[in-house]
């Protein structure tokens, strides 16, 4: 049982990694991007006084991506928001704590996947205003596909927590 434990862990370990380094990525592209975007628009708007139709709208799709695939690195490398108030408490109550809080982030992962995603598809039928050419949906589906990458990190760790349970020592 504890060595299945571990191999799940050690997979779930492994695609954590893969999903927060593709999500780093995707994080430094778009703040490059967003970087660029406003500022080519400020540089236009103030010397030459043009203001390009779609630099505000690429600001907001960019920030989206920022906030979600962030979120995932956060949450991989335990940046999140937690209480620290069981730290006088035995390990074992700590490690239920923990538990029940990566259960907790999982539920709310799945949840926010299934509703985004239908969201991104509803998503598909309507373009962005200013660009023409994008679909909301790609947009949209940042958020389903960040969550799903926030739901295995949270898997991992109730694996982790699990284990911890189990045999009274840290999973890794």
């Amino acid at each position: 049982m504890i060595s299945l434990l571990r191999g799940l862990y050690s997979l779930f370990d492994r695609l954590s990694k893969t999903l927060s380094a593709i999500c780093k990525v995707v994080l430094v592209l778009s703040l490059f991007g967003i970087v660029f975007d406003l500022g080519i628009g400020c540089i236009l708007r103030y010397t030459i006084k043009y203001v390009p139709s779609w630099y505000e709208e690429l600001a907001r799709f960019l920030l989206v991506w920022i906030a979600f695939s962030g979120s995932v690195v956060a949450v991989e490398k335990g940046g999140h928001i937690s209480l620290d108030i069981f730290g006088a408490c035995s390990f074992r109550v700590r490690a239920f704590f923990r538990l029940l809080a990566h259960i907790l982030m999982l539920v709310t992962a799945v949840m926010v996947c299934w509703y985004g995603w239908r969201f991104a598809q509803g998503g598909w039928f309507g373009v962005f205003a200013c660009m023409d050419f994008m679909h909301l949906f790609y947009g949209y589906v940042g958020v389903p596909l960040c969550f799903l990458g926030v739901g295995l990190v949270a898997l991992r760790n109730i694996i982790g927590n699990i284990t911890e349970l189990i045999t009274g020592a840290a999973a890794a």
